[in-house]
């Protein structure tokens, strides 16, 4: 379920624009949530101890707050009828002081822009974004460029495995998270999945292996099981695709052919080392996006 209702918005002090704040005014006025606007900033010359005195580093880190707090004030009255709270916070870690605010204050969606590459208005996930949808324990919103239209379409990327439980909640979570968006903001979903078909080789290691029958079996398996969930939540058969490829080649396809606004896509919770990892069919698949995308965690209990 989507159920936001305080949501921090990652403010960059390097740009005039912030599409961030923009598209999270507008989700908040949709969910009737808060909004907390949080500038994480540093200073390295904070660490020259040498030149600085314990009176000057304190000096500088205050103008630093106050000039960040007065630069963010500038946009909270673009935001109608909308309660938005400021927040400076030091710390030498972008991700880690924003998920760390995020936690502090119950923040329950973390919505932040990428950056922009270059001249064309390119933008590109930097270290500090791959490190907050990786680590955040909240859904986050990765803002780009592009247009929310009336009648759009939002792509659901989701996993049918009988076998694989989590995958599967996880699926249904993106699913109704997906729908409830596009009723908000009047779009339509579209479910996508992915199959792997069987290797090319296959059929000359064992002749009497028919792999055109085998991928024709594996895609029907899929398309019926799409389709039962796309009836549970009134999405339009014609609005439930599989196809047989690699998800960050079908998956970014399908998006552009659409001319998507939002992707949604899941992250599998995990604990220990490989808690670090998003996953590399994720990271690749939100690379090629040219849209917004929202990183759905797993609902924890």
């Amino acid at each position: 379920m989507l159920t936001s209702t305080r949501i921090l918005v990652v403010f960059d002090p390097y740009h005039d624009s912030q599409p961030a704040f923009d598209r999270a005014c507008f989700l908040a006025q949709k969910l009737n949530a808060k909004l907390l606007l949080v500038s994480c900033i540093y200073d390295e010359t904070y660490d020259m101890t040498n030149f600085l005195t314990t009176e000057q580093r304190v000096d500088m880190k205050t103008a630093l707050i106050e000039g960040q707090t007065k630069a963010m004030q500038a946009y909270v009255g673009k935001c109608d009828n909308t309660d938005v709270e400021i927040k400076a916070v030091w710390h030498k870690s972008l991700y880690r002081g924003i998920i760390d605010v995020a936690s502090h204050e119950h923040c329950d969606l973390i919505v932040k822009s990428c950056k922009s590459h270059n001249k064309l208005a390119h933008r590109i996930f930097t270290p500090n974004d791959w490190h907050l949808l990786r680590h955040s324990p909240v859904n986050v919103l990765m803002v780009k460029e592009h247009d929310w239209p009336e009648n759009g379409n939002i792509v659901s990327a989701i996993s049918i495995d009988t076998n694989d439980k989590v995958h599967n909640l996880l699926s249904e979570r993106i699913t109704s998270i997906s729908t409830e968006l596009a009723k908000m903001v009047n779009a339509n979903v579209h479910l996508a999945n992915t199959f792997a078909g069987a290797p090319v080789h296959i059929a000359i290691e064992v002749p009497s292996f028919n792999a055109q029958a085998y991928n024709q079996d594996v895609q029907a398996k899929h398309e019926t099981e799409i389709k039962v969930i796309a009836k549970e939540y009134g999405i339009p058969e014609s609005n439930a695709h599989v196809a047989e490829g690699l998800p960050e080649d079908v998956i970014p396809a399908l998006c552009e052919n659409l001319d998507a606004e939002l992707l949604v896509l899941g992250s599998v919770g995990r604990r220990g080392i490989s808690a670090a990892l998003l996953g590399n069919t994720a990271e690749h698949i939100i690379d090629k996006v040219n849209c917004d995308t929202l990183v759905i965690k797993p609902q924890m209990h």
